[in-house]
């Protein structure tokens, strides 16, 4: 039983092997559910491609809308003719639905709570925009930080804040999806505690608490929409960032 609303985002090692006296290999918590987000993310694709179904099922219609929905907004973000990054932006955006949709499992864990994974996906994409400027554009990449019609004497302070709000989308592409489930996950483990204490107590309680219970399903709901919510936010600021790179502007 989790009794303190943080334990639920606790690093454990759920298999550990010692190298040598000196290395350990470990499998945490955290590692366990990115493999199984990134195979609930390939089954989707795999059942889907089925040979053996004439008709549509309920798979290749998931299948469909999620690549259809996808490809419209890299169309919109970007651009039709650079369709070429939807594979990422699709393979990004079912990571983090499907690792936000786990933490969701009673007693499971989300690995996208972790702010150090959550920073080192949005640190990886700023790099790899980065490369991408530079392979396109050369040393005319870093004209993105000089707005256009700068008077020359206030380039210096204006590259340097430039500068500054495009490092920091790194951090705050990782914080934000960090930061929005494990506030969510907080206050649900708070809530259903509270709730769970109260209609136990004694049967008039268990009679009032059924009001609170409907609402904290209510939230569970919620929630759910967050999950997929952060999934099309993070993938929406991906392709952004993206376009400014291709586009410099």
């Amino acid at each position: 039983m989790i009794r303190n609303p943080l334990e639920q985002f606790q690093i454990i090692d759920l298999l550990s092997v010692s190298i040598l006296d000196s290395y350990k290999l470990s499998l945490t918590n955290v590692g366990l559910y990115v493999i199984i987000a990134t195979m609930s993310a390939l089954a989707i694709f795999f059942m889907g491609n089925s040979k053996k179904q004439i008709l549509w099922n309920y798979n290749s219609l998931v299948q469909e809308s999620t690549f259809g929905g996808i490809k419209s907004l890299i169309r919109d973000q970007i651009g039709g003719a650079n369709e070429r990054y939807l594979p990422f932006i699709l393979s990004l955006f079912l990571f983090i639905l499907f690792s936000n949709l786990l933490g969701m499992i009673p007693y499971s864990f989300t690995a996208t709570s972790q702010i150090v994974l959550a920073l080192s996906l949005s640190v990886a994409i700023l790099i790899g925009v980065t490369i991408l400027g530079l392979t396109l554009h050369g040393l005319t990449f870093f004209s993105l930080f000089v707005p256009v019609g700068t008077p020359l004497a206030l380039v210096p302070l204006l590259v340097s804040i430039e500068l500054i709000s495009y490092l920091a989308r790194a951090v705050s592409l990782g914080i934000r999806l960090a930061a929005n489930v494990i506030a969510g996950h907080i206050l649900l483990k708070i809530l259903s505690t509270f709730i769970y204490a109260a209609m136990k107590s004694s049967i008039i309680f268990f009679i009032i608490g059924v009001i609170p219970a409907i609402v904290f399903t209510a939230l569970v709901g919620l929630e759910l929409c967050i999950a997929f919510l952060q999934a099309i936010v993070f993938i929406i600021l991906t392709c952004s960032y993206i376009r400014d790179a291709i586009y410099l502007h």
